[in-house]
């Protein structure tokens, strides 16, 4: 459907910006991964858990789940090709959810561990994120046409494009010929189950404001995996498309699905009979302390009184009172380090370069002109001023037809939520070169400009982690039949070094208060003992010499 969404943005705008602000799928799915960042971090404040460590445990989960979203899926096919034709190759073969979530979850038990932070009670924070990623995602996927329904005739069915998964099945099929423009009209799954992101926000807010969420950590987030499992079982049996996988009459997310259902049963099984058992001990436990004891000791009765009315004389007198010594003053005691706030970030002179993963995918071109690209970006960054950047990054990404490399200059704007995540902007400009491999084709020269978004978390004292999730390229180049834009996604680890300037009594303790030294004041008719060498005080008035 993304090319509605350009047709409807070329009423306002040049073919060129239109097809830059028309979103797709990795747009959709990179900004469901900044919705979601920035919402678990807001999540996370309010219930004590550290920003950073928060934004640590997004970034991880964000790109272990779309590495394995995209990866395991080619895995897959290339197996079932060799299985079947005897050669092993990979290629996109599109993105599975379910994979991304195992992948997801495993991350993020992974990082709550390191930081030792409740896997319940992060669960609970992030059902809400939850929900609101899948709806993000959801509509990507249906400005990707992927994921799409079966042929029905309700008034909101859907036609897709020419070119489209549904179009190209529907054609291969036989069900429409190869000259129609459009598809068949189908469900819209992708907004069935993106209305159901928005369901499970719905139940998220609603659950955890009922005594049985609050009664036990991770009841909200079992809430909010079972309303996906159900609501992704009633939409499965309305896909058509094939390609998802097929398994005893189940697709594969319909098979995930009652998977998650059996895990949440088997949670609250087992949480209601840790429930039973811990009533029925405390019972004993109060029944062994209520329950009278005779064998008790008494307390021992009174001396009795002598007849003649005079007191019982004690057999043994009574030890000698030893000589009360005066009130001796206690030494001063500084107070109890307490912890210390958390300082705000050091500005100064830190430097960084790493290396970068790189994915690019054209969103003004269709796959069959121009083709997904991948490579690596070698980038350098450098704080020049409080929360201002400045970079040189140098990009190698390819395709099957050609290469490109550039030159960016770059500026940005950092800020700084915690003292280990920081998260911002970069605009830049470069020269770009377009090495084509075919020999007919001669080399192309031109100008990149870029916007991108990006996030770095410190994962050591000389080690960070970076992602950029949004950005996009626009390429104009004369012989290149118009400009490319491109959406590019980018990961990598980068070491920093470099002085900090540290501002007059940054992070000092503060000065002791003041205290009456030795000796203390003398009271009248006592003569304080002259100190001895070995000690640096004189001893305490009143004291009584060995």
């Amino acid at each position: 459907m993304r090319p509605h969404a350009i047709a409807f943005f070329e009423r306002f705008m040049p073919h060129e910006w239109a097809s830059l602000f028309a979103p797709g799928w990795f747009t959709c799915v990179g900004l469901a991964g900044v919705v979601g960042l920035f919402l678990m971090m807001r999540i996370g404040k309010r219930n004590g858990v550290d920003p950073g460590v928060m934004a640590s445990i997004v970034l991880w989960c964000y790109l272990a789940a779309v590495s394995a979203g995209i990866i395991v899926p080619m895995v897959i096919d290339g197996v079932e090709g060799y299985l079947a034709h005897g050669r092993f190759a990979l290629h996109w073969a599109g993105m599975t959810s379910f994979w991304g979530y195992l992948a997801g979850i495993t991350a993020v038990a992974a990082v709550c561990h390191h930081h030792r932070v409740p896997l319940a009670k992060l669960g609970d924070l992030a059902a809400p994120a939850m929900g609101v990623a899948l709806f993000f995602s959801r509509l990507g996927c249906f400005l990707g046409g992927c994921d799409y329904g079966k042929v029905t005739s309700v008034p909101w069915a859907m036609r897709f494009p020419q070119g489209s998964p549904a179009w190209v099945d529907h054609v291969n099929a036989g069900l429409v010929p190869a000259s129609r423009g459009e598809s068949l009209p189908v469900h819209p799954t992708q907004l069935y189950e993106a209305l159901l992101g928005l369901v499970i926000l719905g139940v998220v807010l609603a659950v955890a404001r009922t005594a049985w969420a609050k009664q036990r950590q991770g009841r909200v987030f079992l809430a909010a995996c079972a309303t996906y499992a159900v609501g992704r079982i009633l939409i499965e049996t309305l896909r058509a498309d094939l390609g998802r996988g097929i398994y005893l009459g189940l697709s594969s997310g319909q098979i995930f699905s009652i998977f998650t259902l059996v895990v949440v049963a088997s949670a609250l099984l087992v949480t209601r009979r840790r429930l039973i058992a811990t009533l029925a001990t405390a019972g004993v436990v109060c029944a062994l302390v209520v329950e009278p004891h005779p064998a008790a000791a008494q307390p021992a009765p009174d001396a009795p009184a002598d007849p003649a009315g005079e007191p019982a004389v004690p057999a043994d007198p009574p030890p000698p009172t030893p000589p009360q010594l005066p009130p001796q003053p206690e030494p001063y005691t500084y107070p109890a380090a307490q912890p210390m706030a958390r300082l705000p970030p050091l500005f100064g002179t830190t430097h960084s370069v790493g290396l970068l993963l790189d994915g690019a995918a054209p969103i003004n071109r269709r796959a069959n002109q121009v083709k997904a690209f991948t490579g690596v970006t070698l980038s350098a960054n450098f704080l020049i001023a409080p929360m201002v950047t400045l970079g040189v990054d140098f990009d190698s990404i390819g395709n099957a037809d050609a290469t490109h490399g550039t030159l960016l200059i770059s500026g940005g704007v950092m800020l700084y939520p915690d003292h280990r995540f920081r998260y911002g902007g970069r605009f830049g400009m470069g020269p770009t070169l377009v090495n084509f491999h075919d020999p007919v084709f001669r080399d192309v020269a031109g100008f990149t400009t870029r916007i991108e978004g990006v996030a770095e978390y410190d994962v050591s004292q000389n080690w960070m982690l970076w992602i950029r999730p949004l950005s996009f390229d626009y390429l104009s180049a004369a012989d290149l039949g118009g400009p490319i834009v491109t959406w590019q996604f980018r990961v990598g680890i980068a070491f920093k070094w470099g002085t900090r300037r540290k501002p007059p009594g940054y992070g000092a303790p503060p000065p002791p208060p003041d205290f009456a030294p030795y000796p203390p004041p003398v009271p009248p008719g006592q003569q304080p003992l002259p100190p001895s060498p070995a000690d640096p005080y004189p001893t305490s008035p009143g004291a009584v010499p060995e």
